[in-house]
C-alpha cells in the first residue's frame, strides 16, 4: 500500500514542506510514497530551493535518491484539483490520500477538501480530526456560521458524527482511550440555566453508548474539558470549529495533521495552509508535513498487520 501525495498549490508552501520531508525520510519510508504532480510546478519549486533534481519518465532523483511520481499533463480546472482527481482513484483501490494544502478557488462548487470530500463521496457525517505529538482533536462541526450551530448541531448529527468518526478510528486500529465531549453553551448549559442545546449531546451519547463500547463521556464545560485529558491517546470532541482549533492551534502551533474521517480511505494533510507569501523563499517550517507525513506512512503499515509505531510510541 501507498501514500499518494497530491502536489497542492503550485504557488504555495505545500511542495516545499513535503520535498524537505523527504530528504529526512529513510529509504524503506520513501518507497511507500508516491507524489502526483505537474512537471513545471515540481521544476519550479525546486530549483528555486536549488535542490539536486533530476525528472524521469517514472520519477524524480532528489539529491541522489529516487521519488516515485505519477506526472500529471492535463488539467482539469486546476493543477491541485488534477492531482487530487487522480491521488483519490488511486487511494480507492488501495492507499493513504495526503493532500498538500490549496486555495479555496482551486476546487469546482467547494470551499476546499473537506467540503469537496462530502461532496463526491455523498457523505456529510464526514469528519475533521486533529492529530499532533500531545493532542487530539476532533470536530462535530467545521465551517458553519455560529448564528446556525444551534440548528446544525442535531441529536442526529451528534449521533451519527460520532459513530462514523469512532468506527473509523478503531478500523485504522488508531490508539484511542477516553472519548471526551464538549458541551456547546458555557458550562455545558449548567442543567438548562445557558441554554438546552446540551441536552442534544447526552441523548446522543447514550445513544451512541446503547449500540457500541467506545469509553465515551460529557458533555463538559468547553474552557475546561482539557483538564480532563489523562493521556495523548484521549480523543476531545468538540462541537464547533474555533473551540477545538483555538486549543489545538494554541498548543501545538501547526505540527500536527489535518485527517478525514469517514471516507473509503484515510485521507492526511499538514495542518497548515499555502502561505503564499512564503513561496520560493526556503523559509517554510516542514515540520507538520514531516509529522503527518509519517503518520500517513506508518497507517499503510497498519494494513498489513502491524502495531501503530509512530502514534503509538507517545506518552
Amino acid at each position: 500500500m501507498q501514500v499518494y501525495v497530491t502536489q497542492g498549490h503550485e504557488h504555495g508552501i505545500g511542495l516545499e514542506v513535503f520535498f524537505k520531508t523527504c530528504l529526512l525520510l529513510s529509504d524503506d519510508e520513501l518507497t511507500s510514497v508516491k507524489l502526483i504532480a505537474f512537471p513545471p510546478a515540481v521544476t519550479e519549486t525546486l530549483s528555486l530551493l536549488k535542490i539536486p533534481f533530476e525528472i524521469t519518465k517514472t520519477g524524480l532523483t532528489l539529491c541522489g535518491r529516487e521519488l516515485s511520481v505519477s506526472w500529471c499533463k492535463k488539467m482539469i480546472h486546476s493543477q491541485s484539483h488534477t492531482a487530487l482527481i487522480e491521488g483519490m482513484k488511486r487511494s480507492e483501490e488501495g492507499g493513504v490520500l495526503y493532500t498538500l494544502p490549496t486555495s479555496k478557488d482551486q476546487f469546482i462548487s467547494s470551499a476546499g477538501h473537506t467540503e469537496y470530500f462530502r461532496q463526491v463521496y455523498k457523505t456529510p457525517e464526514l469528519g475533521m480530526f486533529f492529530s499532533s505529538p500531545t493532542l487530539q482533536v476532533l470536530l462535530l462541526t467545521d465551517h458553519v456560521a455560529i448564528g446556525e450551530l444551534s440548528k446544525v448541531l442535531t441529536q442526529e448529527l451528534i449521533y451519527k458524527k460520532l459513530l462514523l468518526a469512532l468506527q473509523t478510528l478503531k478500523r485504522w486500529n488508531w490508539p484511542t482511550e477516553q472519548i471526551l465531549i464538549s458541551g456547546l453553551n458555557p458550562h455545558a448549559g449548567e442543567n438548562g440555566m445557558i441554554g438546552h442545546e446540551d441536552e442534544r449531546i447526552k441523548k446522543a451519547i447514550k445513544q451512541l453508548l446503547d449500540k457500541n463500547k467506545f469509553q465515551v463521556s460529557g458533555p463538559f464545560p468547553g474552557d475546561t474539558m482539557l483538564l480532563e485529558k489523562g493521556s495523548a491517546k484521549d480523543v476531545l470532541v468538540y462541537l464547533f470549529h474555533d473551540q477545538g482549533l483555538g486549543v489545538f492551534k494554541g498548543i501545538q502551533g501547526f505540527i500536527g495533521s489535518n485527517m478525514t474521517l469517514g471516507l473509503p480511505y484515510p485521507r492526511f494533510s499538514p495542518d497548515h495552509g499555502t502561505s503564499f507569501s512564503l513561496f520560493g523563499k526556503n523559509v517554510a517550517d516542514y515540520r507538520g508535513c514531516a509529522f503527518s507525513l509519517r503518520q500517513a506512512i506508518d497507517l499503510t503499515r497498519v494494513s498489513h498487520g502491524q502495531n501503530y509505531r509512530y502514534q503509538s510510541s507517545r506518552s
